[in-house]
């Protein structure tokens, strides 16, 4: 069996398709295949932009490149069968093996909804999704420029100043040498305490030690911290086993937009987050008494925009977890932002 072959058992059991570093369909089960009329051979090549229907090719491109990076988030995709039939599949991605570049994705059919018309082809999924990878797209593009402009001159100095003192070894010169070392042992240093920073905004290690209520307290400290005149208050009214545990990274993270749109676009002096149950929701707010903005105009401009007020992150992000936004805000009264989630009849609040 070639390397680029799925095991028999899988071809005949699952629905799964391999991408290769391009993006491009390397190989398919027959289950797969047959959900939309070919024949496994008849995929490769193509690429989920290709499969998917109109309206739906950008949530396709830019799920393939988060699969190909290494996401593993399930997504909904709208694709067309060889006949034009029309399929939501729900995929699941994970990498294929350690010594492949290739990507797996396993999917299973879903039932797209009707209109008056016949088929809805609104992608509201692939849009909610689609989303939420722009605004990952920018964390990305974030830390990139971090690790380019801030780290990356550092350590080039560190290793000049490694090699200088080389040279100056063999030339004798002692003083000067341990003088240089210690230098460049202090730019490592900061480099470190960087990497930990940035480390630390991509996923905080307290989330996973300590729970979300630990993380938020932290977090909302740290804000505080390193902003002179401004004010923090985090009022957390529920218990941490009460947060199913699939909603506390996104929860932080909305927290996260919702605190850094405060400081940065509303210029607050207090800020307040709360995170509190009602008998039917689980609610998540930040409220600030800056200087607010009008709803309507800022979610009608355009998408780099709204992404940069972190309000196209924080929507994908209730939304795909099943909750939904919460926006209050008028110019010249403050803003309350967050979101909130259904809460389960079978968990206690």
């Amino acid at each position: 069996m070639g390397a680029g072959m799925m095991a028999p058992a899988q071809s005949a059991l699952t629905a799964a398709i391999r991408l290769d570093p391009q993006g491009r369909i390397s190989d398919a089960t027959v289950s797969a295949a047959a959900m939309l009329g070919f024949e496994p051979q008849e995929l490769c090549g193509r690429s989920l932009k290709d499969l998917a229907i109109e309206g739906w090719q950008a949530a396709a491109e830019l799920a393939s490149a988060r699969v190909r990076f290494g996401a593993t988030e399930s997504f909904e995709l709208a694709l067309k069968g060889r006949s034009g039939r029309r399929t939501l599949v729900e995929m699941s991605a994970r990498a294929g093996g350690k010594d492949s570049a290739d990507a797996l994705i396993a999917w299973s059919e879903r039932r797209l909804r009707r209109g008056a018309s016949g088929l809805d082809t609104d992608p509201k999924s692939g849009r909610q999704f689609y989303g939420l990878l722009r605004a990952q797209d920018e964390e990305r593009r974030k830390l990139a420029w971090q690790l380019h402009n801030e780290i990356a001159p550092v350590v080039v100095a560190a290793k000049y100043m490694i090699e200088d003192t080389a040279g100056r070894v063999e030339a004798g010169s002692a003083a000067e040498c341990l003088g240089k070392l210690q230098d460049a042992a202090l730019r490592l240093r900061d480099v470190i305490s960087e990497l930990r920073r940035i480390s630390t905004a991509l996923r905080p290690k307290l989330l996973d030690d300590l729970g979300l209520l630990a993380t938020l307290e932290w977090y909302c400290r740290g804000v505080e911290q390193a902003h002179q005149g401004l004010r923090v208050v985090c009022q957390l009214q529920v218990a941490e086993g009460s947060i199913p545990q699939r909603l506390k990274p996104e929860m932080f993270r909305i927290a996260e937009d919702a605190l850094r749109n405060a400081v940065e676009h509303a210029q607050a002096h207090r800020v307040q987050m709360n995170l509190y149950a009602t008998q039917t929701q689980l609610c998540l707010v930040v409220e600030d008494d800056g200087h607010g903005f009008d709803p309507v105009l800022v979610l009608t401009k355009d998408e780099a925009e709204v992404t940069g007020m972190g309000l196209r992150s924080i929507r994908a992000r209730a939304q795909e977890t099943g909750g939904r936004m919460l926006l209050d805000a008028a110019p010249g009264r403050g803003t309350r932002i967050g979101a909130a989630w259904p809460i389960d009849e079978r968990q206690e609040p």
